[in-house]
């Protein structure tokens, strides 16, 4: 992309599971942004790059940019593994992390997830860009209960939802090499741990009372930790047709005080894209998820499911998204671009029983100022 492109803004989440999780907050989100495509692509050296990819450019030089974006994530059922496990057998076979004496009681049937973020970028230099990310999320559970102390009668459903805003992020992104046909960037980055960790929520037990205890892991709005963002992209174009890799990482830096953090996240990409016209452009993306369970634990995370279980994070990964760039021109708003992509897992092999990702969606509009 020219240097008239703007910064990509961020994604978060589950999330991890993530990732997620994205865990969910971590495992569910991915990191993107809309690139500046107001000015027509015949103008600049490069379409734009697929939404969910960080640092695919740098914005103008002191030109300010703001992107809106929202990502849904649904989740449903569990594996072990690269295999689906039914309720049943995850209340026989599985332990309570707190006494494996004892069975679990609750076990997740789905989670569906939404992200609404506001990122702010600036073009500092002609070859660097900073861009500030914040956001809410909110995230809604079903969960099936199991009658105490063991076996298979069950007990009921309940439904428990958890909100609040995102960790925020601070990132600057680097372009070291640019010619007519490819591009370096690297970026570097920081999350902030503005996002509370001990949320809760209130779900049927297993002796038939409603109570009010501490969100799972992958429930909670934040990570109570400072994770270090590094990055890099590449990127290539020849007439209509484009291409790039990029990576993304996730590295908490301390446990939080609550006595945990999540496992490192490493989050590639590979893409191809084609401007059918120089205002609209599709790209088709595969992503390659690993992250590690989760180290320590948070004593108040008791809940006997498989969710109040560090160990029961994180994982292998790869999904396949299609997605499409905008340039505002088209409907004459030249300072806007819309953007949107949506995604399925076709490869999970999760540290569980561990919900997986079913599918995942981004749409973005980003506003040159």
């Amino acid at each position: 992309m020219s240097e008239k492109m703007g910064f990509p803004g961020k994604f978060l989440s589950v999330l991890g599971l993530l990732f997620s999780a994205t865990a969910l907050a971590q495992e569910a989100g991915g990191s993107g942004g809309v690139p500046d495509v107001s000015t027509t692509l015949t103008k600049q050296k490069a379409p734009p790059a697929p939404l969910g990819v960080f640092g695919a450019d740098v914005g103008a030089v002191g030109k300010f940019s703001v992107a809106f974006s929202g990502v849904f994530t649904g989740l449903a059922n569990s594996r072990i593994g690269t295999r689906v496990v039914s309720p049943e057998y995850i209340v026989t076979t599985t332990p309570w992390f707190f006494d494996p004496r004892k069975p679990v009681r609750l076990v997740p049937s789905s989670v569906f997830a939404t992200i609404q973020s506001i990122s702010l970028s600036y073009g500092v230099a002609e070859n660097l860009g900073i861009v500030l990310a914040a956001g809410a999320v909110e995230k809604r559970v079903a969960a099936l209960t199991y009658a105490a102390p063991s076996g298979t009668l069950f007990l009921g459903q309940s439904y428990a939802s958890v909100a609040g805003i995102t960790d925020m992020e601070a990132a600057a992104v680097l372009r070291i090499y640019r010619d007519d046909v490819h591009r370096l960037l690297i970026s570097l980055g920081m999350t902030f741990p503005t996002g509370s960790n001990e949320s809760q929520f209130r779900l049927l037990l297993s002796d038939g009372a409603y109570g009010t205890v501490r969100a799972f892991y992958s429930m909670q709005p934040g990570t109570g930790t400072y994770d270090f963002l590094p990055g890099f992209t590449y990127g290539g174009v020849i007439g209509p047709y484009s291409w790039g890799i990029a990576y993304r990482g996730r590295w908490p830096l301390a446990p939080n005080p609550e006595g945990y953090r999540y496992g490192d996240l490493h989050d590639f990409h590979g893409w191809i894209g084609y401007s059918w016209i120089p205002e609209l452009t599709t790209t088709l993306r595969v992503t390659g998820t690993t992250r590690g369970p989760i180290r320590g634990f948070d004593p108040k995370i008791d809940g006997k499911s498989q969710s109040a279980n560090p160990f029961f994070y994180g994982g292998q990964r790869v999904e396949l998204y299609g997605g499409a760039t905008i340039a505002g021109s088209l409907f004459e708003l030249e300072r806007a671009t819309f953007a949107i992509e949506a995604g399925v897992p076709i490869y999970q092999n999760l540290n569980g029983p561990q919900l997986f990702r079913n599918w995942q969606a981004i749409v973005a509009v980003r506003i040159s100022l």
